[in-house]
């Protein structure tokens, strides 16, 4: 993404309602994996790395992260130098089998990342029976400024990632959307936002700004609310896709 955005993000992700509650949906997945405590995790594109830290906190996991942004790198803290690295996620500098799970967060839909051989990498690295957890941002026709600002140059179907998974060796556990609640304003907003930006009167930027801690506080009681009554089910649409893939034991 922009180096711009990376300074947006390390301001934004700790308080801002969507990360907590994509960074709380994350963790809910990865805990009802049923890890034991030090299981080894990476985070494959681990951005300002704070998913890293979250799930070293909340689950006392053994959890490394990678990316390839030096200004994503400007921001890791908080663990010491072992747990991170520079890297591509379409060829991951480690050995086969060497984690329990892998997660990522809106990381295959970069323009950097070929999707396909990422997420093949991901099972590489995982260990046999092990998981990959990702998140992506759904549907094509809601790719807009805000992907561009971030170098997301795709979003994806359930069906593409049920593909993809197969291709790698994954076995689907757990294939849903996540936020459906929020999904008719966003989808709305985004359009429009897509209109003004094809038509020359919008920069190109996310869509992160300021909005009022009341306002915040109550999103992410929204969001809260709404993980709880669908964390186990399959939601049929939403703004996010999650998918769970255990490695298959060849």
């Amino acid at each position: 993404m922009e180096a711009c955005e990376y300074e947006t993000l390390a301001a934004y992700e700790t308080w801002y309602w969507w990360y907590r509650a994509q960074r709380e949906a994350l963790v809910d997945a990865v805990r009802h994996l049923g890890l034991p405590s030090g299981a080894r995790v990476l985070d494959a594109g681990c951005g300002t790395g704070r998913n890293v830290l979250e799930l070293t906190r909340t689950l006392g996991l053994e959890v490394y992260g990678l990316d390839n942004s030096v200004h994503a790198a400007a921001n890791w803290n908080g663990a010491g130098p072992r747990r991170r690295c520079m890297g591509s996620v379409n060829e991951l500098p480690y050995a086969d089998g060497t984690f329990d799970v892998v997660t990522s967060v809106d990381v295959l839909p970069s323009q950097q990342v070929r999707p396909q051989a990422s997420l093949n990498e991901m099972a590489r690295v995982t260990r046999c029976g092990g998981y990959v957890v990702v998140l992506v941002p759904a549907y094509q026709w809601l790719l807009s400024r805000h992907d561009r600002a971030v170098h997301c140059v795709q979003r994806f179907s359930r069906p593409a990632i049920r593909s993809m998974a197969a291709a790698a060796d994954l076995a689907i556990e757990r294939l849903t959307h996540l936020f459906p609640v929020f999904f008719p304003v966003i989808a709305t907003l985004r359009l429009a936002h897509k209109r003004a930006w094809r038509n020359g009167s919008a920069p190109v930027r996310s869509d992160l700004s300021p909005i009022p801690e009341w306002l915040n506080g109550v999103l992410l009681l929204i969001a809260r609310a709404e993980h709880k009554l669908t964390s186990r089910l399959t939601v049929p649409f939403g703004t996010t896709i999650l998918a769970v893939g255990r490695k298959k034991c060849l």
